[in-house]
Protein backbone atom coordinates (compact mmCIF):
# COMPACT_ATOMS: atom_id res chain seq x y z
CA UNK A 1 0.00 0.00 0.00
CA UNK A 2 1.76 3.04 -1.46
CA UNK A 3 1.52 6.02 1.30
CA UNK A 4 3.09 9.30 2.28
CA UNK A 5 3.03 9.08 6.54
CA UNK A 6 2.70 12.32 8.28
CA UNK A 7 5.66 13.99 9.09
CA UNK A 8 5.93 12.38 13.01
CA UNK A 9 8.66 13.64 16.03
CA UNK A 10 10.96 10.94 16.33
CA UNK A 11 11.69 10.38 20.35
CA UNK A 12 13.83 7.19 20.09
CA UNK A 13 17.65 7.38 19.65
CA UNK A 14 20.19 4.17 19.37
CA UNK A 15 22.31 3.40 22.30
CA UNK A 16 23.19 -0.35 21.58
CA UNK A 17 23.58 -1.87 18.93
CA UNK A 18 20.98 -3.58 16.49
CA UNK A 19 19.34 -7.08 18.15
CA UNK A 20 19.01 -9.94 15.32
CA UNK A 21 18.08 -13.69 15.57
CA UNK A 22 16.84 -13.90 18.96
CA UNK A 23 16.39 -17.70 19.97
CA UNK A 24 13.08 -19.38 18.29
CA UNK A 25 10.34 -19.72 20.60
CA UNK A 26 8.12 -23.05 20.30
CA UNK A 27 4.51 -22.25 21.26
CA UNK A 28 1.21 -23.41 20.42
CA UNK A 29 -2.66 -22.59 20.77
CA UNK A 30 -5.47 -24.65 21.28
CA UNK A 31 -9.16 -23.71 20.19
CA UNK A 32 -10.75 -26.51 21.91
CA UNK A 33 -12.60 -29.30 20.47
CA UNK A 34 -14.79 -28.47 17.17
CA UNK A 35 -12.90 -24.95 17.15
CA UNK A 36 -15.43 -23.48 19.35
CA UNK A 37 -12.42 -20.61 20.87
CA UNK A 38 -11.11 -17.83 19.47
CA UNK A 39 -7.34 -17.14 20.33
CA UNK A 40 -5.85 -13.83 20.10
CA UNK A 41 -1.81 -13.58 19.80
CA UNK A 42 1.04 -11.63 20.23
CA UNK A 43 4.01 -12.27 18.72
CA UNK A 44 6.13 -10.77 21.33
CA UNK A 45 4.15 -12.15 24.69
CA UNK A 46 2.17 -15.38 23.54
CA UNK A 47 -1.53 -15.97 23.82
CA UNK A 48 -3.51 -12.56 24.89
CA UNK A 49 -6.82 -14.50 25.19
CA UNK A 50 -9.22 -17.47 24.56
CA UNK A 51 -12.53 -16.22 23.87
CA UNK A 52 -15.97 -18.30 23.82
CA UNK A 53 -16.67 -18.19 19.57
CA UNK A 54 -20.29 -18.66 20.25
CA UNK A 55 -20.99 -16.06 22.49
CA UNK A 56 -21.83 -13.51 19.36
CA UNK A 57 -23.50 -12.58 16.66
CA UNK A 58 -22.97 -9.52 15.13
CA UNK A 59 -19.53 -7.15 15.32
CA UNK A 60 -20.16 -3.43 14.84
CA UNK A 61 -16.72 -1.92 13.93
CA UNK A 62 -15.63 0.88 16.95
CA UNK A 63 -12.16 1.74 14.24
CA UNK A 64 -12.56 4.99 11.98
CA UNK A 65 -15.18 7.33 10.66
CA UNK A 66 -17.45 7.64 7.71
CA UNK A 67 -17.06 4.67 5.28
CA UNK A 68 -14.31 3.22 7.20
CA UNK A 69 -15.89 2.74 10.23
CA UNK A 70 -19.05 1.54 8.65
CA UNK A 71 -18.11 -2.27 8.81
CA UNK A 72 -20.32 -4.88 10.17
CA UNK A 73 -19.57 -9.00 11.22
CA UNK A 74 -21.80 -11.39 11.18
CA UNK A 75 -20.39 -14.70 13.81
CA UNK A 76 -20.13 -17.15 10.61
CA UNK A 77 -19.62 -20.24 13.53
CA UNK A 78 -23.26 -20.35 14.37
CA UNK A 79 -25.26 -17.93 12.24
CA UNK A 80 -26.68 -17.10 9.44
CA UNK A 81 -27.31 -14.31 7.73
CA UNK A 82 -29.60 -13.96 4.64
CA UNK A 83 -30.55 -10.41 2.47
CA UNK A 84 -34.10 -9.79 2.73
CA UNK A 85 -35.61 -8.96 -1.02
CA UNK A 86 -37.48 -5.54 0.17
CA UNK A 87 -36.27 -2.48 1.71
CA UNK A 88 -37.27 -1.51 5.48
CA UNK A 89 -40.36 -0.22 4.20
CA UNK A 90 -40.90 -4.40 4.33
CA UNK A 91 -40.20 -4.03 8.15
CA UNK A 92 -44.04 -4.95 9.55
CA UNK A 93 -44.71 -7.07 6.90
CA UNK A 94 -41.50 -9.29 7.01
CA UNK A 95 -41.91 -12.00 4.79
CA UNK A 96 -39.88 -15.07 5.01
CA UNK A 97 -41.52 -16.82 2.02
CA UNK A 98 -38.22 -19.02 0.19
CA UNK A 99 -35.56 -17.36 2.37
CA UNK A 100 -33.94 -20.56 1.47
CA UNK A 101 -32.86 -19.40 -2.31
CA UNK A 102 -32.30 -15.66 -0.65
CA UNK A 103 -28.51 -14.28 -1.06
CA UNK A 104 -26.41 -15.98 2.05
CA UNK A 105 -23.58 -13.41 3.09
CA UNK A 106 -20.68 -13.83 4.50
CA UNK A 107 -17.52 -11.78 5.73
CA UNK A 108 -14.44 -10.31 3.76
CA UNK A 109 -11.47 -13.00 4.24
CA UNK A 110 -9.08 -10.11 3.20
CA UNK A 111 -9.88 -7.12 5.24
CA UNK A 112 -11.48 -6.19 8.47
CA UNK A 113 -13.65 -3.09 6.95
CA UNK A 114 -16.01 -5.25 5.08
CA UNK A 115 -18.06 -7.36 6.78
CA UNK A 116 -20.71 -9.40 5.19
CA UNK A 117 -23.18 -6.07 5.69
CA UNK A 118 -20.95 -4.65 3.64
CA UNK A 119 -20.73 -6.87 0.67
CA UNK A 120 -22.26 -4.83 -1.82
CA UNK A 121 -20.50 -1.69 -0.74
CA UNK A 122 -20.91 0.90 -3.29
CA UNK A 123 -23.01 -0.98 -5.66
CA UNK A 124 -25.31 1.97 -5.55
CA UNK A 125 -23.01 4.87 -5.37
CA UNK A 126 -19.58 5.78 -3.67
CA UNK A 127 -21.80 7.03 -0.45
CA UNK A 128 -23.50 3.01 -0.45
CA UNK A 129 -21.86 1.37 2.64
CA UNK A 130 -23.70 -2.40 2.09
CA UNK A 131 -26.57 -1.84 4.71
CA UNK A 132 -27.22 1.96 4.17
CA UNK A 133 -26.42 5.59 2.53
CA UNK A 134 -23.75 7.82 3.96
CA UNK A 135 -25.03 11.13 3.63
CA UNK A 136 -22.36 13.85 3.47
CA UNK A 137 -24.41 16.75 3.60
CA UNK A 138 -25.72 15.80 6.97
CA UNK A 139 -22.64 15.12 9.29
CA UNK A 140 -21.97 12.24 7.25
CA UNK A 141 -24.44 10.06 8.78
CA UNK A 142 -25.42 6.84 7.64
CA UNK A 143 -28.99 5.69 7.57
CA UNK A 144 -29.97 1.68 6.74
CA UNK A 145 -31.64 0.94 3.81
CA UNK A 146 -32.17 -2.65 3.94
CA UNK A 147 -33.34 -5.40 5.68
CA UNK A 148 -31.64 -8.86 6.59
CA UNK A 149 -32.99 -12.40 8.27
CA UNK A 150 -31.20 -14.24 10.64
CA UNK A 151 -30.89 -18.23 11.74
CA UNK A 152 -29.29 -18.16 15.17
CA UNK A 153 -27.80 -20.94 16.63
CA UNK A 154 -30.90 -22.50 18.47
CA UNK A 155 -32.74 -22.61 15.25
CA UNK A 156 -34.44 -19.81 15.27
CA UNK A 157 -35.06 -16.49 13.43
CA UNK A 158 -35.25 -12.88 14.05
CA UNK A 159 -35.37 -9.95 11.39
CA UNK A 160 -32.62 -6.83 11.64
CA UNK A 161 -32.71 -3.70 10.43
CA UNK A 162 -29.06 -1.46 10.91
CA UNK A 163 -30.81 1.90 11.89
CA UNK A 164 -28.20 4.42 11.59
CA UNK A 165 -25.00 5.22 12.47
CA UNK A 166 -24.32 9.12 13.68
CA UNK A 167 -21.62 10.60 14.77
CA UNK A 168 -20.23 7.53 16.30
CA UNK A 169 -23.10 6.20 17.46
CA UNK A 170 -24.68 2.74 16.19
CA UNK A 171 -28.48 2.61 16.31
CA UNK A 172 -30.13 -1.37 15.13
CA UNK A 173 -33.02 -3.08 16.42
CA UNK A 174 -34.39 -6.97 15.66
CA UNK A 175 -37.22 -8.62 16.96
CA UNK A 176 -39.05 -12.17 15.73
CA UNK A 177 -40.47 -12.70 12.56
CA UNK A 178 -43.37 -11.64 13.77
CA UNK A 179 -42.78 -8.42 14.78
CA UNK A 180 -42.91 -9.48 18.58
CA UNK A 181 -39.88 -9.17 21.65
CA UNK A 182 -38.57 -5.98 19.17
CA UNK A 183 -34.97 -4.98 21.28
CA UNK A 184 -33.36 -1.77 20.13
CA UNK A 185 -29.52 -1.12 20.61
CA UNK A 186 -27.07 1.62 20.20
CA UNK A 187 -23.44 1.28 20.61
CA UNK A 188 -21.08 4.03 21.38
CA UNK A 189 -17.74 3.62 19.70
CA UNK A 190 -15.96 6.30 21.53
CA UNK A 191 -16.84 3.86 24.85
CA UNK A 192 -14.32 1.02 23.01
CA UNK A 193 -11.60 2.99 22.32
CA UNK A 194 -8.81 0.04 22.33
CA UNK A 195 -10.98 -2.53 20.34
CA UNK A 196 -11.46 -3.30 16.55
CA UNK A 197 -15.15 -4.60 17.35
CA UNK A 198 -17.57 -4.21 19.66
CA UNK A 199 -20.32 -7.45 19.95
CA UNK A 200 -23.72 -8.06 20.42
CA UNK A 201 -24.94 -11.49 21.20
CA UNK A 202 -29.02 -11.48 19.63
CA UNK A 203 -29.62 -14.99 21.28
CA UNK A 204 -28.87 -13.16 24.66
CA UNK A 205 -29.98 -9.62 23.85
CA UNK A 206 -26.95 -8.22 24.93
CA UNK A 207 -23.89 -6.51 23.86
CA UNK A 208 -20.20 -8.52 24.52
CA UNK A 209 -17.34 -6.64 25.09
CA UNK A 210 -15.05 -10.25 24.54
CA UNK A 211 -11.57 -8.34 22.71
CA UNK A 212 -8.29 -7.78 24.33
CA UNK A 213 -7.15 -4.13 23.73
CA UNK A 214 -6.23 -4.28 20.07
CA UNK A 215 -2.48 -3.18 20.83
CA UNK A 216 -1.91 -6.51 22.95
CA UNK A 217 -2.52 -9.00 19.78
CA UNK A 218 -1.18 -9.75 16.13
CA UNK A 219 -2.82 -12.23 15.15
CA UNK A 220 -6.19 -14.60 15.48
CA UNK A 221 -7.05 -17.58 15.22
CA UNK A 222 -10.68 -18.63 14.38
CA UNK A 223 -13.09 -20.67 12.94
CA UNK A 224 -15.55 -19.36 10.17
CA UNK A 225 -17.16 -20.14 6.80
CA UNK A 226 -16.54 -19.91 3.09
CA UNK A 227 -17.91 -20.92 -0.14
CA UNK A 228 -16.32 -23.21 -2.22
CA UNK A 229 -16.87 -23.78 -5.76
CA UNK A 230 -16.03 -26.60 -6.35
CA UNK A 231 -17.44 -28.40 -4.78
CA UNK A 232 -20.32 -25.52 -4.54
CA UNK A 233 -20.54 -25.67 -1.22
CA UNK A 234 -20.15 -23.66 2.31
CA UNK A 235 -17.63 -24.76 4.28
CA UNK A 236 -16.71 -24.48 7.79
CA UNK A 237 -12.67 -23.26 8.14
CA UNK A 238 -10.09 -22.41 10.78
CA UNK A 239 -7.76 -19.53 9.58
CA UNK A 240 -5.22 -17.18 11.11
CA UNK A 241 -5.93 -13.63 10.55
CA UNK A 242 -4.09 -10.93 11.19
CA UNK A 243 -4.84 -7.32 13.49
CA UNK A 244 -5.13 -4.04 11.67
CA UNK A 245 -1.59 -2.59 11.14
CA UNK A 246 0.09 -6.15 10.61
CA UNK A 247 1.67 -6.70 7.46
CA UNK A 248 2.79 -10.11 6.51
CA UNK A 249 4.83 -11.72 3.74
CA UNK A 250 6.09 -15.68 3.16
CA UNK A 251 8.69 -17.77 1.70
CA UNK A 252 7.62 -21.00 0.18
CA UNK A 253 11.17 -22.94 1.00
CA UNK A 254 11.83 -26.75 0.52
CA UNK A 255 11.73 -27.55 3.20
CA UNK A 256 11.64 -26.98 7.08
CA UNK A 257 15.19 -26.56 7.93
CA UNK A 258 15.33 -24.13 5.21
CA UNK A 259 12.14 -22.27 6.08
CA UNK A 260 13.12 -22.11 10.03
CA UNK A 261 16.25 -19.94 9.08
CA UNK A 262 14.63 -18.18 6.14
CA UNK A 263 15.10 -14.36 6.39
CA UNK A 264 14.18 -13.08 2.33
CA UNK A 265 10.20 -13.25 1.69
CA UNK A 266 9.42 -14.38 -1.48
CA UNK A 267 6.05 -11.58 -1.33
CA UNK A 268 5.24 -8.29 -1.01
CA UNK A 269 4.29 -7.26 2.54
CA UNK A 270 0.83 -7.18 2.42
CA UNK A 271 -1.83 -5.94 5.37
CA UNK A 272 -4.23 -8.46 4.10
CA UNK A 273 -5.11 -9.91 6.92
CA UNK A 274 -5.95 -13.62 5.43
CA UNK A 275 -2.43 -13.77 4.03
CA UNK A 276 -1.02 -16.81 6.40
CA UNK A 277 -5.00 -17.56 6.49
CA UNK A 278 -5.64 -21.15 6.19
CA UNK A 279 -2.44 -22.06 3.70
CA UNK A 280 -0.40 -23.87 6.39
CA UNK A 281 -2.23 -26.83 6.83
CA UNK A 282 -4.68 -29.20 4.45
CA UNK A 283 -6.39 -32.11 5.30
CA UNK A 284 -6.09 -35.32 3.43
CA UNK A 285 -8.67 -38.37 3.65
CA UNK A 286 -5.94 -40.94 3.45
CA UNK A 287 -3.06 -38.82 5.62
CA UNK A 288 -5.67 -36.53 8.47
CA UNK A 289 -4.08 -33.23 8.77
CA UNK A 290 -0.87 -31.64 6.67
CA UNK A 291 1.21 -28.94 8.04
CA UNK A 292 3.10 -27.57 5.43
CA UNK A 293 6.65 -26.59 7.06
CA UNK A 294 8.43 -25.38 4.34
CA UNK A 295 6.04 -21.88 4.75
CA UNK A 296 7.79 -19.27 6.78
CA UNK A 297 5.61 -15.97 7.31
CA UNK A 298 7.22 -12.88 7.73
CA UNK A 299 5.00 -10.21 10.11
CA UNK A 300 6.06 -6.99 11.60
CA UNK A 301 3.19 -4.23 13.16
CA UNK A 302 3.55 -0.98 11.66
CA UNK A 303 5.49 1.76 13.55
CA UNK A 304 7.23 -0.83 15.17
CA UNK A 305 11.13 -2.04 14.98
CA UNK A 306 10.00 -5.49 15.77
CA UNK A 307 10.17 -8.40 13.02
CA UNK A 308 9.28 -12.23 13.17
CA UNK A 309 9.39 -14.94 11.39
CA UNK A 310 6.72 -17.64 12.01
CA UNK A 311 6.52 -21.53 10.97
CA UNK A 312 3.84 -23.77 11.44
CA UNK A 313 4.54 -27.24 12.55
CA UNK A 314 1.75 -29.19 13.62
CA UNK A 315 -2.19 -29.11 13.85
CA UNK A 316 -4.26 -31.51 15.79
CA UNK A 317 -7.80 -30.93 14.11
CA UNK A 318 -11.18 -30.38 15.38
CA UNK A 319 -10.35 -32.74 17.96
CA UNK A 320 -8.71 -30.23 20.09
CA UNK A 321 -7.38 -27.38 17.56
CA UNK A 322 -4.47 -27.38 18.86
CA UNK A 323 -2.23 -25.60 16.69
CA UNK A 324 1.91 -25.87 17.04
CA UNK A 325 4.57 -23.67 15.79
CA UNK A 326 7.50 -21.55 15.83
CA UNK A 327 8.60 -17.96 16.31
CA UNK A 328 11.72 -16.09 16.40
CA UNK A 329 12.20 -12.44 16.36
CA UNK A 330 14.46 -11.38 13.84
CA UNK A 331 15.13 -8.16 14.41
CA UNK A 332 14.68 -5.25 17.20
CA UNK A 333 16.51 -2.22 18.59
CA UNK A 334 17.30 -0.31 22.05
CA UNK A 335 15.97 3.39 22.49
CA UNK A 336 15.69 5.65 24.96
CA UNK A 337 14.97 9.56 25.14
CA UNK A 338 17.12 11.94 23.10
CA UNK A 339 18.62 14.89 24.07
CA UNK A 340 17.81 16.41 20.75
CA UNK A 341 14.71 16.47 18.24
CA UNK A 342 14.82 15.65 14.99
CA UNK A 343 11.29 15.78 13.03
CA UNK A 344 11.40 13.46 9.36
CA UNK A 345 9.65 11.38 7.43
CA UNK A 346 9.82 8.96 5.00
CA UNK A 347 7.38 8.44 2.03
CA UNK A 348 6.18 6.16 0.36
CA UNK A 349 6.15 3.66 2.71
CA UNK A 350 6.22 0.55 1.10
CA UNK A 351 8.26 1.63 -1.39
CA UNK A 352 9.70 0.11 -5.14
CA UNK A 353 12.29 2.47 -6.85
CA UNK A 354 12.77 5.29 -4.89
CA UNK A 355 11.81 6.91 -1.32
CA UNK A 356 12.01 10.49 -0.20
CA UNK A 357 13.14 11.44 3.14
CA UNK A 358 11.85 14.83 4.59
CA UNK A 359 13.00 17.10 7.19
CA UNK A 360 11.60 19.92 9.09
CA UNK A 361 14.41 20.56 11.14
CA UNK A 362 15.51 22.84 13.73
CA UNK A 363 19.34 21.52 13.50
CA UNK A 364 22.02 22.93 10.75
CA UNK A 365 24.88 20.46 9.58
CA UNK A 366 26.10 17.91 8.15
CA UNK A 367 23.41 14.52 9.03
CA UNK A 368 24.66 10.72 8.00
CA UNK A 369 22.34 8.42 6.44
CA UNK A 370 22.34 4.95 6.50
CA UNK A 371 20.57 1.92 4.99
CA UNK A 372 20.21 -0.73 6.77
CA UNK A 373 19.38 -4.36 6.37
CA UNK A 374 18.31 -6.75 9.36
CA UNK A 375 21.64 -7.90 10.20
CA UNK A 376 22.67 -4.88 10.93
CA UNK A 377 24.29 -4.60 7.38
CA UNK A 378 25.25 -1.04 5.93
CA UNK A 379 23.13 -1.14 1.95
CA UNK A 380 23.43 2.63 1.16
CA UNK A 381 25.36 5.93 3.16
CA UNK A 382 25.58 8.93 2.58
CA UNK A 383 26.21 12.46 3.86
CA UNK A 384 24.66 15.63 3.21
CA UNK A 385 24.20 19.65 4.91
CA UNK A 386 21.16 20.57 6.47
CA UNK A 387 19.72 23.61 5.97
CA UNK A 388 17.29 25.05 8.67
CA UNK A 389 13.45 24.38 7.84
CA UNK A 390 12.56 21.86 5.62
CA UNK A 391 14.98 19.54 3.60
CA UNK A 392 14.23 16.74 1.15
CA UNK A 393 16.05 14.07 -0.13
CA UNK A 394 15.28 11.65 -2.63
CA UNK A 395 16.95 8.26 -3.03
CA UNK A 396 16.89 5.54 -5.66
CA UNK A 397 16.38 1.87 -3.59
CA UNK A 398 15.71 0.31 -7.09
CA UNK A 399 19.13 -2.23 -6.34
CA UNK A 400 17.69 -3.19 -2.97
CA UNK A 401 15.68 -6.77 -2.50
CA UNK A 402 12.21 -6.86 -1.26
CA UNK A 403 11.97 -6.86 2.45
CA UNK A 404 12.29 -5.17 5.81
CA UNK A 405 15.44 -2.34 5.82
CA UNK A 406 15.72 0.88 8.69
CA UNK A 407 17.04 4.21 7.74
CA UNK A 408 18.75 5.95 10.19
CA UNK A 409 19.48 9.54 10.23
CA UNK A 410 22.55 10.34 12.60
CA UNK A 411 24.93 13.44 13.41
CA UNK A 412 27.41 14.18 16.50
CA UNK A 413 24.17 14.32 18.83
CA UNK A 414 21.29 11.93 17.71
CA UNK A 415 20.45 9.16 15.62
CA UNK A 416 17.41 7.80 14.82
CA UNK A 417 15.53 5.32 12.59
CA UNK A 418 12.32 4.48 11.12
CA UNK A 419 11.47 1.23 9.26
CA UNK A 420 11.41 0.74 5.57
CA UNK A 421 9.74 -1.58 3.21
CA UNK A 422 10.78 -2.30 0.00
CA UNK A 423 8.95 -3.81 -2.21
Amino acid sequence: MMRMKNLVTIFSVLFGTFSAWAQPVSDSITMGQFYVNQIFYSLENGEVANEDNTNWDLAFTTHGNGAAGSAIWINEFNTVLWKYPGDTSNWSGFDTTGHENWERLLNSDTTWTNGAFNKYRGAAGMFDMGWGILNPSNNYWTFGDSLYLLRLNDGSFRKLWIVSLKTGVWEYKYANIDGSNEQVFTIDKSVYPKRNFVYHSVLNDQIVDREPDNDTWDITFTKHVDYLNPPGMYQSMTSVFSNRGVYTAKSHETDYAAASVSTSPQTAYTDRIDNIGREWKKYSSSSGWITYDSIAYFLYVNDSTDWYRMVFTGFEGMGTGKAIFETEELFTVSVEEPEQKMTWSLYPNPAAENVTILMDNSLQGTVNMQIMDITGKIVWNNSFGLNSGVTQKQVNISHLNSGVYFVVLSNSNLKTMQKLIVE
